[in-house]
């Protein structure tokens, strides 16, 4: 956070005078510099607004960041060459401490004097799931003593285990007991509620809110069963697997609308949809959905280039498929060489064009978008594929494994036709889908993933098929896949040869065909704002080396 922060009053101030994103989405008559009053059903849209942009797929959120990491987009920031500097993550850091968690913390602290319960749970719900991120990609993070304002400027960085798990003094209250705290005081609180139009994911369903409490807190034990003996975790899960979980249909996500007053477009489209797009898209991601013929690729990525129609002198083409090699200098990679014919991110991940094969109408401007794909947080598809990856490594029942994962699967693919059903593009047909699912090929990385999870000998082989299609699924939203990667191996990634050569401990990383240039080593954290380490004595004061790990990555 920034140090200087002021106190909680003039927080809110600041975000409605400041954070444009969230004051378009919706109307509000309070004096920025001056508000008469503070009400929770103003608060509340500010918090999740202001979540989905700090972990989405826009150019200040975490998941451009970790999708560059993990090779799915690429841009010509530092990160996408594996160089993080003090400077690169402030945006994402800011968003979350000088206006997410602070007006978050609102919420709880006022709620509870109102005792407005719906909404003190559905913030200790929100903030439970924010800084488990933050941990994912930090480490070690101001908790216990951030967010009080003027009463304390300097908060001390805890440790990244005792945020998950708190600790027996009770002096750090692990995100475990505060998802309980919540759930606790949704289930208080009345049948009917003032939430509304406020809440702007679940629109005040406290059953919806409910159900995401506990998927939370299944993916978290998921994400630290390393540390924990097999029968421990079995213990942790196996009720939560029997529980209310999130339903299809049921996904944490926040909703875009193509409005220009207010302004409620996804944020991620307004950018590559612009004059200058920010992001490519991986060569190696798109190479893998080809080899496998995945029918997704016409909602994952929009080319300009119709079908047919050569490209020349540009870094690297695939037919009308056209990006740039990470690390690439030559003559063909700024964003004036590619504007017009790179591939672009397309309507699956943020609300930009399903690719029907006739590229961009107009040659010397961006194609027209709706905007409208919602930012994904946690979905339906994401739990089931937990599910599976806590059957097979932890219950050892492969059957059932192998049935969660088909859920997964299915449901990913459900999702893809939603987003289209709403845009009114095509669908995906049942049997394009099933030939996805069930093909057999005699090279195994063109087979169908059933196919590549019955052939697997090893849990290790069938957990690759799992995290890969996770993977696949979880485009637009790379936080996770980030994270399953340090903590799984999983899936295998293509990366330059030296990033493979300097990072010799990091499983998962395959080197690529010698054509791409990287800096340093694969990021095992991501580095703090400078800023904030020297301004806060409390804090590390260094940043943590690239190589070091986030405690559950063992």
């Amino acid at each position: 956070m920034k140090f200087h922060q002021i106190g909680a009053t003039l927080a809110l101030a600041a975000v409605l005078a400041t954070a444009s994103g969230c004051k378009d989405f919706y109307a509000t008559n309070v004096n920025p510099l001056y508000p008469t009053s503070t009400t929770l059903n103003n608060l509340l849209p500010i918090t999740q607004v202001s979540m989905a942009s700090g972990l989405g797929d826009n150019v200040g959120g975490l998941s451009q960041y970790t999708m560059g990491i993990m090779q799915q987009l690429y841009s010509t920031r530092g990160i996408g060459n594996f160089l993080q500097t003090g400077d690169s993550f402030g945006s994402p850091w800011a968003e979350f401490y000088n206006t997410m968690l602070p007006n978050n913390e609102i919420i709880i602290n006022q709620g509870t004097t109102e005792a407005q319960w719906g909404y003190v749970g559905i913030a200790q719900l929100q903030k439970a799931y924010v800084y488990s991120q933050m941990v994912d990609m930090w480490g070690d993070i101001p908790y216990s003593e951030a967010l009080q304002g003027v009463a304390n400027l300097a908060p001390r960085f805890d440790k990244d285990s005792e945020i998950y798990n708190g600790t027996t003094d009770g002096k750090v209250k692990g995100l475990f007991t505060l998802i309980d705290e919540g759930l606790a005081n949704i289930a208080k609180a009345p049948s009917s509620t003032t939430l509304g139009r406020a809440d702007l994911i679940y629109g005040g369903s406290l059953d919806k809110w409910a159900r995401f409490g506990r998927t939370l807190k299944l993916k978290l034990y998921n994400q630290i069963r390393k540390t924990n003996s097999p029968s421990a975790v079995a213990a942790q899960v196996t009720p939560l697997l029997a529980a209310q979980l999130i339903e299809e249909g049921g996904d944490l996500q926040l909703a875009y609308k193509n409005s220009l007053s207010p302004d409620t477009r996804n944020p991620g489209a307004v950018v590559d949809y612009g004059p200058s797009p920010e992001n490519r898209i991986g060569r190696y991601f798109y190479e893998d959905m080809k080899a496998k013929s995945d029918p997704r690729m016409r909602y994952y990525f929009f080319n300009q280039v119709p079908e047919g129609v050569a490209v020349t002198q540009q870094d690297y083409i695939n037919e009308n498929f056209v990006t740039v090699r990470p690390g690439s200098t030559g003559l063909y990679t700024s964003s004036a060489s590619t504007a017009n014919v790179q591939t672009l991110q397309g309507l699956y991940p943020i609300g930009g064009r399903y690719d029907d094969g006739k590229g961009n109408p107009s040659a010397n401007s961006r194609p027209q978008a709706k905007y409208e794909a919602p930012q994904r947080l946690l979905t339906y598809y994401s739990r089931k594929f937990t599910e599976a990856e806590l059957q097979l490594m932890v219950l050892n029942n492969v059957p059932a494994a192998r049935a969660a994962l088909v859920a997964g699967l299915n449901a990913a693919f459900n999702k893809v036709n939603t987003i289209a059903a709403a845009d009114g593009s095509p669908l995906m047909t049942t049997t394009q889908i099933n030939n996805y699912l069930n093909r057999n090929n005699t090279n195994l990385n063109a087979s169908g993933p059933l196919n590549r999870f019955d052939r697997a000998t090893t849990n290790e082989d069938r957990l690759e098929v799992i995290m890969y299609e996770k993977y696949v699924a979880s485009f637009g939203f790379g936080p996770d896949v980030y994270t399953d990667f340090r903590r799984t191996g999983h899936p295998r990634i293509r990366v330059s040869q030296d990033i493979v050569t300097a990072s010799p401990t990091r499983s998962g990383l395959l080197p690529d065909d010698g054509t791409t240039l990287s800096t340093g080593m694969f990021p095992n954290r991501l580095y703090y704002p400078t800023n904030d380490l020297i301004l806060n004595p409390n804090s590390p004061r260094t940043q943590a080396p690239q190589n070091s790990r986030i405690f559950w990555d063992l």
